[in-house]
């Protein structure tokens, strides 16, 4: 008999947890059309909706078009049952989203620091969390958790961070450090990139998906069969480390000669200041330059696409994806360097792999990671009240 009472009550709260998922999923939706969708009775179904509704979990949102009888109440999540602070900690800067329970985005921030030890970078970001809900006048209560993408590897047992060499970070506990009264969830910057583009970018409804983030580093998320593939230990994608050259410029990991040595922003600074000496420009001013036709900006620029597209037909090779996605601040000047870099890509990958993948550039901004993390908590939050 207990067994019995166990089982029915699992039961149920599996049939109210699928009836919120599919809420979320179709984001607005009739009780007929969850019905159907879930094979359940119209009773149960009503039951449900009634005590979601009580919960403050889903509202009504209007009505359906009439299809000749009575028309249906439609029903979605409530946006302000609460909030998501989706954070990207770069290199140089803070990017910050805040998602409501629907999963739209309410508001973004973004603030710089120079100074990258981690007990001055964790008060400023405890500090933006702070304002960028008080700017928006986001009561701190209705902050359901926040999520934090970072430049290294994320611990698979703790949430820390064991290795973040850009940063120069090693073994930092952010979620004890930051001490909020909300869950704090870590992932890699370009998973959560990866995320972000199948949500809100150009990978929604794409199975297999390569997201290269582009920044002091690179960093590449995979997105394989609609699921993030992170490896046995969280270290898949770590593309930024496969060696290039041999015997080239020691990287900050230990190796030498790594992909992000002479493809991501800082390679390009270096190479930059070899041939100019000039070693106070910043990216968007090599950007800017490059786009002026700058001499010694476009040769490093066409050096930086070279290895750039190396890399890319590696993992194109390795992994054969349907899309491959690249953020960062590079976009800016894609007009300059897509045929190039296309035509690298095709001189070193499969015929067929090619022939098969779309490469493109994020409409993200540097927003795709941050956007990602907001997407990780609100489903957190969403299993835990299944």
């Amino acid at each position: 008999m207990f067994k019995k009472a166990i089982n029915q009550e699992l039961m149920r709260n599996n049939n109210k947890a699928q009836i919120l998922r599919c809420v979320k999923a179709k984001q607005v939706v009739s009780k007929r059309e969850l019905t159907e969708e879930l094979g359940l009775s119209t009773t149960t179904v009503s039951t449900f909706i009634r005590e979601l509704e009580e919960e403050n979990l889903i509202q009504n949102s209007g009505v359906a078009r009439s299809t000749g009888g009575r028309r249906s109440l439609l029903y979605q999540l409530k946006p302000d049952y609460c909030y998501t602070l989706g954070l990207d900690l770069k290199v140089d800067r803070v990017v910050g989203v805040l998602l409501d329970f629907k999963g739209d985005i309410k508001a973004e921030k973004e603030v710089t620091f120079l100074e990258r030890d981690e007990w001055k970078v964790i008060p400023l970001l405890k500090t933006f969390i702070h304002n960028l809900l008080a700017e928006y006048e986001i009561a701190w209560s209705k902050r359901g958790g926040s999520g934090i993408g970072i430049p290294g590897v994320v611990n698979n047992e703790a949430e820390s961070s064991d290795f973040a060499p850009n940063l120069g970070w090693k073994n930092v506990d952010l979620p004890a450090m930051l001490a909020l009264d909300k869950p704090i969830y870590l992932e890699n910057e370009a998973n959560a990139g990866a995320l972000g583009e199948v949500v809100f970018g150009l990978g929604k409804n794409v199975g297999h998906l390569a997201y290269i983030s582009v920044g002091m580093g690179i960093g590449c998320g995979l997105i394989i069969d609609h699921k993030l593939f992170s490896g046995h230990l969280r270290n898949a994608g770590e593309f930024g480390h496969m060696t290039v050259e041999p015997e080239g410029f020691p990287c900050r990991c230990g190796n030498r000669g790594c992909w992000e040595v002479y493809a991501s922003n800082s390679a390009t600074l270096r190479m930059y200041a070899e041939a100019t000496n000039n070693e106070q420009i910043t990216f968007p001013e090599f950007l800017r330059k490059c786009q002026e036709n700058d001499y010694h900006a476009t040769e490093v620029l066409r050096t930086v696409t070279k290895y750039l597209g190396l890399g890319i037909a590696s993992v194109i090779n390795a992994l054969n994806p349907e899309m491959v996605v690249i953020g960062g601040e590079i976009t800016n000047v894609k007009s300059l360097i897509f045929n190039s870099l296309l035509k690298e890509i095709k001189e070193r990958t499969l015929e067929k792999s090619f022939s098969g993948v779309r490469l493109d550039f994020s409409q993200l901004g540097n927003r795709a990671a941050a956007l990602g993390m907001g997407t990780i908590v609100l489903e957190k939050i969403i299993n835990a009240l299944s």
